[in-house]
């Protein structure tokens, strides 16, 4: 072990870890944990420089009252001054590159993956130098996706785990609405966890863009939910619905749950910013309209 790990494990005590499938709300619910004044994340400097850790000095540049109430803001990421300031991000070369070669962290479901002994040290070491370096307390992030779950509690074996969930069909009429739809819907986008047997039933759902986004929502709830009882890992799972109709509520009870103390940072930007149910909206286009026999259909394979 190195001896800036040595001198700087306390870091990494309770790593805060959020996860969902995409589009299930983690990123408006982790912008949010994210002001609290402890936290450090890794943000879009670190994605321009994923090597570094070096550059989250230029969090202390940035970290004002302004700052909290609008450069934090992921929402508002049309607008090119925002773009600009640091701000929590999440993108995967930061993830390859601080994984290292042998594992695909951004494709790759790493089912049954630990990290090696190199791994969890090189990363162990990059994490705690960037809580360092952004003058914090202890680390979050957020991914989505698989949960990658035993591989992250190999790296970070006390990691404090938060599953967002919300209504499948939402979900998926989500994910064909957004502009990494054809990620979703022309490929299974995660590898290494589908049976030949699976894979001939996606084959068959591929012609329909909704069933076969469906197919791989359920494996990623299936995938998660078999680490889960794996590891028999205790994992707060919040739902988005929830989050929506109480959201002050629903983040106080979070925070209690992963020992945040209440936070001025967070009580003024939820003061700033609107939480509307996003599942009640109206389809984007009509290409994403979803009848009623599709959403039905969802739901069949979903819980199959």
């Amino acid at each position: 072990m190195s001896n800036f790990l040595d001198a700087n494990e306390h870091f990494l005590e309770k790593p805060i870890i959020i996860f969902g499938t995409g589009r299930s709300g983690t990123t408006v619910i982790s912008d949010i944990i994210f002001h609290h004044e402890d936290l450090a994340w890794h943000s879009n400097y670190q994605e321009l420089l994923p090597k570094s850790a070096a550059v989250n000095y230029l969090r202390r540049v940035f970290d004002n009252s302004l700052w909290h109430i609008t450069g934090m803001n992921t929402q508002n990421n049309k607008s090119l001054i925002n773009k600009g300031f640091f701000r929590p991000i999440e993108r995967y070369d930061f993830w390859e590159a601080v994984t290292g070669p042998r594992i695909d962290f951004s494709r790759n479901f790493l089912i049954d993956e630990r990290a090696t002994e190199e791994e969890r040290i090189n990363m162990r070491t990059h994490f705690a130098k960037m809580v360092k370096y952004q003058k914090r307390k202890r680390l979050a992030f957020k991914i989505t996706g698989p949960a990658r779950m035993e591989y992250l509690t190999s790296v970070f074996p006390d990691a404090v785990f938060i599953q967002i969930m919300r209504d499948p069909v939402a979900t998926v009429r989500s994910w064909l609405e957004v502009q990494w739809s054809g990620q979703i819907t022309n490929q299974l986008w995660w590898t290494g966890a589908y049976t030949d047997k699976e894979l001939e039933k996606a084959k068959e759902l591929s012609t329909d863009q909704a069933l076969f986004a469906a197919f791989q929502y359920r494996k990623l709830m299936e995938t998660t939910a078999y680490e889960i009882k794996k590891l028999n890992a205790k994992v707060y799972t919040a739902n988005y619905e929830d989050f929506v109709k109480q959201p002050k509520q629903f983040i106080a009870d979070m925070m209690q749950h992963i020992n945040l103390k209440p936070s001025k940072f967070i009580d003024d930007f939820m003061e700033k910013i609107s939480v509307q149910n996003r599942n009640n909206r109206a389809a984007a286009s009509a290409k994403t309209a979803l009848s009623d026999e599709t959403k039905a259909k969802i739901m069949e394979i979903v819980n199959s």
